[in-house]
């Protein structure tokens, strides 16, 4: 189809004489303020028919399911029980972000900040700090990773930990 206008919260694209409406939220899987980011009117753009409402006379449209997801792709290197480093982003009274290998984020939740109770994440970190994790949780469909400070020195993933150390000191030759 072709754009033929673009507002705040998406693009009209025109497909064989019918306008559709690509949604901000599905023009690209990375963050859009305004479709004209991505878009300008006149441009071909390919697009899929996402929904049709007959009463309204509404077509759906999306750019981003025609693209693979790649949240999914760099989430793969990533296994529970696996120990990363993080950079702090952002603290919120229910837990803290924090920045994994590229641009992945995940929530240290409240709970698993310390051993110790803690009213507020800021008790025990800040901004920028770089910490070791643990990945806890890897949620595929919800686009979000879990991850635990105070379970870094858990025994429960010794062996783990142990397993991956000794890949690390001995790589198998090629």
């Amino acid at each position: 189809g072709r754009v033929t206008s673009l507002s705040d919260f998406g693009a009209f694209v025109n497909i064989n004489g019918a306008d559709g409406l690509v949604h901000l939220s599905e023009l690209s899987w990375d963050r859009v303020q305004h479709p004209r980011e991505v878009l300008e009117v006149g441009q071909e753009v390919k697009v899929k028919v996402i929904n049709i409402d007959r009463e309204k006379k509404r077509i759906g449209l999306s750019m981003r399911a025609l693209a693979d997801d790649p949240w999914k792709s760099r989430v793969d290197k990533f296994t529970v029980g696996q120990l990363v480093e993080g950079t702090i982003t952002r603290l919120t009274k229910f837990g803290a972000f924090a920045r994994l290998d590229g641009d992945i984020e995940g929530l240290i939740h409240i709970s698993e900040i310390s051993e110790n109770r803690i009213e507020h994440p800021k008790e025990v970190l800040h901004e920028g700090d770089v910490v070791n994790l643990r990945v806890i949780r890897i949620d595929p469909d919800q686009r979000r990773i879990g991850l635990s400070l105070r379970k870094v020195d858990s025994a429960q993933f010794a062996d783990l930990d142990m397993k991956s150390l000794t890949a690390e000191l001995n790589p198998p030759e090629e």
